[in-house]
């Protein structure tokens, strides 16, 4: 069997030295040795990040991995954000500077943990920054305990037999308690590139989403599937736990049919988000997912960053993509996936003014970036599938993983559906 050793780097500071060089500080860690390093960073990569507050008490891991943009010509990386309840992933755009550094960061031997002797300042340092982490729950935990001391003293004092304080039932309340139907969707925010806008970045939520319309849609190349009408006013994220979507993103492309035969073969529906400009080159691959049964969203035009642009280029790049889907599916395109899942309340308006709803997602194997069709098939088998929405690539590896991905699906005996 392989053996993967894994190397986690955790960003523990973010900020400009005293002579105003932008700097962070990475701890890295590999099984018992670990090893920490400041490296400076450009002015174009450190406003990506500060966007995104990663300092906030959360932990922060960075992600090794980085993807070119061919369309705004730069790179972006992310971040994973891990709470204690909720692990996020949130992207930002990059320097090549910057990813040459983390990838030498990779390559450096770490030291073992023992044998590391941090400085009394920088040790300091990080017992502030975890007080500082734990303050909001500190004050909580501090005014309940004086509010049940003042209630305590009040019934105590009005109440002879202080044996009786506590008799008959005790309620218990469940902060945050999860409904067993329906698993809350994880917080995708936007790829933060340095730009300042009020840019929407859109909360998870706890309630269940409320489904507009379900329907079986039986045919003769799908088993009994669900068609999904969802709410035009929210963005969303995730379904009921006896669900499960896969989406597929940058089509089309020539392998679309490839991927539709797969499904079709397999008596399952996707939906696919396909980028305007790629539509001339690829015009019977439209015509094919669509007449197959599979649902066609609009990934924009050119898969640029839509927050940057104004209202009236946002509306023009969904509605020429607009126009080319429809005139080869003869369906009105009501989907509409934003590249990155970046948003800001001007394209949240102009989705709408064209009756368009917003699909986001709630599961990345982050295939655009898997070296082998292995490394996809291992996150499905390690990530909870119920109630996902998962977010796909057209790429030979996802191609060669779709079967293995279908098969594990199926043996959860979990519904699949396509968005409308």
């Amino acid at each position: 069997m392989e053996t993967y050793i894994t190397q986690v780097m955790e960003l523990l500071s973010l900020g400009k030295t005293s002579d105003g060089v932008n700097q962070i500080t990475v701890a890295v860690s590999q099984e018992d040795r670990q090893a920490i390093y400041e490296i400076n960073i450009d002015e174009f990569t450190y406003l990506g990040l500060e966007v995104l507050k990663p300092l906030n008490g959360d932990r922060i891991r960075l992600s090794p991995y980085s993807k070119w943009d061919p369309y705004r010509n730069t790179f972006y990386s992310s971040i994973i954000r891990t709470t204690e309840v909720s692990r996020d992933v949130q992207y930002f755009a990059c320097s090549e500077a910057y990813i040459n550094e983390i990838k030498r960061l990779r390559n450096l031997p770490p030291v073992p943990v023992e044998d590391r002797v941090e400085e009394p300042a920088q040790q300091r340092t990080q017992l502030l920054r975890q007080f500082s982490a734990h303050m909001p729950k500190i004050l909580i935990l501090s005014l309940v305990t004086i509010g049940l001391l003042i209630v305590l003293s009040i019934t105590s004092k009005g109440n002879d037999d202080s044996s009786n304080t506590f008799s008959g039932s005790v309620g218990v309340a469940m902060a945050g308690e999860k409904d067993d139907d329906f698993e809350a969707p994880m917080v995708l925010t936007a790829i933060s590139e340095p730009y300042k806008t009020e840019t929407s970045v859109t909360a998870a939520k706890t309630d269940p989403i409320v489904l507009s319309h379900v329907s079986d849609q039986p045919d003769s190349n799908h088993e009994s599937f669900e068609v999904i009408d969802i709410d035009k006013e929210e963005s969303f994220f995730g379904l009921p736990k006896e669900y499960v979507a896969l989406t597929f993103d940058d089509g089309p492309s020539t392998l679309t049919k490839q991927f539709v035969d797969i499904l079709t073969e397999q008596k399952v529906a996707a939906t696919f988000l396909f980028v305007g400009q790629k539509v001339g080159r690829n015009r019977d691959a439209v015509i094919y997912a669509s007449e197959h049964g599979m649902a066609i969203g609009n990934h924009s035009w050119d898969h640029s960053l839509l927050p940057k642009d104004t209202p009236q280029d946002q509306n023009e790049s969904l509605s020429k993509t607009n126009r080319v889907l429809e005139s080869l599916t003869h369906h009105n395109v009501t989907l509409f996936r934003p590249p990155y899942g970046a948003v800001n309340n001007e394209l949240v308006s102009e989705v709408r003014k064209l009756n368009m709803k917003t699909l986001l997602w709630n599961r990345d194997p982050e295939d655009w970036n898997a070296k082998k069709p292995e490394d996809i098939i291992r996150y499905f088998h390690q990530v909870e599938a119920a109630g996902g929405v998962y977010v796909l690539h057209e790429n030979k590896n996802t191609l060669e993983a779709l079967p293995a991905i279908l098969k594990h699906l199926k043996e959860k005996n979990l519904k699949f559906v396509i968005f409308k």
